[in-house]
């Protein structure tokens, strides 16, 4: 009888780590979900120096933000740590619905370490081939394009897919729509939805150099 409770336990114990090993990203204590629609799901990843997120599980395409200059490190599920140096303004687009990871993320400096993981949901108009927009693309793949703004200067922006906005350095950005003459603050740091189909433009609130990127769902 002994042993056949203790059979039981191990199984058990087996069975819920693999259960914690198996959470989906959006539920790992780390991963802050400010914002969900039709189009995005936007977790906001802050891990303090020297912590380390569970085991998660990605599978959703996604396109990935930095916010820091970070020396930080991951480990595959069943692999070894691997660490290199975030860069603050870097991104990158990944269909983990073809190719799901499963791993935990280490913060190995001595600041906080803040990045961006956005789930893309929903497509938008795949079939439409727009013209990207006149500024640095950084990437442009099957799901979302990304682009790089460096400098606003009130061009009006309309007929565009879903947006999310993301400025790394800078003070605050004012998006103005024209259609209903009302404004959005995006600030650094945060994550700012901009509906589709809307007329808008941009203009600064200071002369300090901005670094904000923009990820369009096609």
């Amino acid at each position: 009888m002994m042993r056949y409770s203790l059979f039981c336990l191990s199984v058990l114990l087996i069975v819920s780590a693999n259960l914690v090993a198996q959470v989906q990203v959006r539920y790992e204590p780390r991963h802050h979900n400010v914002l969900e629609n039709k189009y995005f799901r936007v977790l906001d990843v802050n891990i303090p120096p020297h912590d380390t997120t569970l085991q998660h599980i990605h599978s959703t395409p996604s396109v990935i933000l930095f916010f820091t200059n970070t020396v930080s490190a991951t480990q595959n599920r069943g692999g070894s740590w691997e660490s290199g140096k975030s860069v603050a303004g870097n991104v990158f687009y990944r269909n983990f619905a073809r190719d799901t990871v499963i791993h935990r993320v280490s913060n190995w400096d001595t600041t906080n370490y803040h990045v961006t993981d956005i789930e893309l949901l929903s497509g938008y108009e795949p079939n439409s081939d727009r013209t990207p927009l006149p500024f640095t693309v950084l990437f442009n793949e099957e799901k979302a394009i990304a682009y790089r703004v460096t400098a606003v200067d009130k061009q009006i922006i309309d007929n565009r897919g879903p947006m999310i906005a993301g400025l790394v350095v800078g003070n605050d950005i004012i998006l103005h729509n024209t259609k209903n003459n009302k404004t959005i603050i995006i600030k650094a740091g945060k994550e700012t939805y901009i509906p589709p189909g809307i007329s808008f433009y941009l203009s600064p609130t200071s002369k300090k150099a901005i670094d904000l990127v923009l990820f369009e769902v096609k």
